[in-house]
């Protein structure tokens, strides 16, 4: 059997992120000294009735080599291949803790493949992992259409404020956007697997139109080989709106909406609305 081990800033449908071909490698975030493990210690109800409170903001810790070799060896022990896709390189270090636990046994079966990507743009490529498994596809195969597709999914994401990003060190390109937006809401992207900024609008409801549009003229495609999905931090209902409002001027069904989680919260806060789309091969 060939096993997709994700980590926890993965955002995908229940029934995919529990498939018995998938396993999820939590990362942490820490409130004080406390490290909490994303989806074992703590859920994520319980990290955003906790977060408005924190005094310092909450950090994150990446996982570590052992947390990936405790499994490859679990799996290749039950004579499984493995193939790691995780969050960005350049958004974590959980990658770099993936190829360091690889690199320490050159016999597993195990290939690590930077994702470029985060929450459900992850979410996307763990469902074409999951898919080409299930069709029969081979460990090299699922391993270069990963290669090829983390270039083809595009992320875009309405935060409320930019200050956990900065706060976070993860804000990237969009520090440009620092100190004008007073007056805006910025629109972010994830582009080569960092934080770009893509512009500046006067109001939410322009930001989430403009969401919309940009992922409109970025991906052409038309149909139900065009596959999406939706995250928000505690706002569900607008993210319903933007899910149903994409599915139609996608002409597809396949869409699914996710909570975001806490470890990518840390970085983004309350209100996030961010959507993937990925138009097939």
């Amino acid at each position: 059997m060939i096993r997709i081990i994700t980590d926890s800033t993965c955002e995908a449908p229940d029934v995919l992120m529990h498939h018995p071909a998938v396993a999820v490698v939590p990362l942490s975030v820490v409130f004080g000294q406390i490290a909490l493990r994303d989806g074992v210690d703590i859920s994520r109800e319980e990290f955003w009735q906790r977060l408005p409170g924190s005094n310092p903001l909450p950090t994150t810790s990446q996982a570590t080599p052992s947390d990936f070799a405790d499994l490859f060896q679990r799996f290749v022990d039950a004579g499984d291949e493995v193939i790691v896709v995780p969050i960005s390189s350049k958004l974590s270090g959980t990658y770099a803790a993936a190829v360091t636990a690889c690199g320490s046994r050159s016999d597993w079966p195990v290939d690590v493949v930077d994702s470029r990507s985060v929450s459900v743009g992850l979410g996307l490529m763990l469902q074409e992992a999951v898919a080409m498994i299930e069709a029969g596809a081979s460990r090299d195969q699922i391993v270069a259409r990963m290669i090829r597709i983390r270039e083809k999914i595009r992320i875009i994401f309405v935060v409320e404020t930019l200050e956990y990003l900065q706060r976070g060190g993860r804000i990237g390109k969009a520090q440009a956007f620092v100190g004008t937006l007073l007056k805006f809401k910025p629109l972010l992207a994830i582009v080569d697997g960092e934080v770009v900024p893509v512009a500046r609008v006067r109001s939410r409801a322009k930001a989430l139109e403009a969401l919309q549009e940009t992922l409109l003229q970025q991906v052409p495609q038309r149909g139900q080989q065009v596959r999406l999905g939706v995250t928000h931090a505690l706002v569900l209902d607008e993210a319903k709106i933007i899910g149903s409002q994409l599915a139609t001027s996608f002409d597809t069904s396949q869409m699914f909406t996710s909570d975001l989680g806490p470890v990518l919260g840390v970085h983004v806060g309350p209100g996030t609305i961010g959507a993937a789309v990925y138009a097939g091969e």
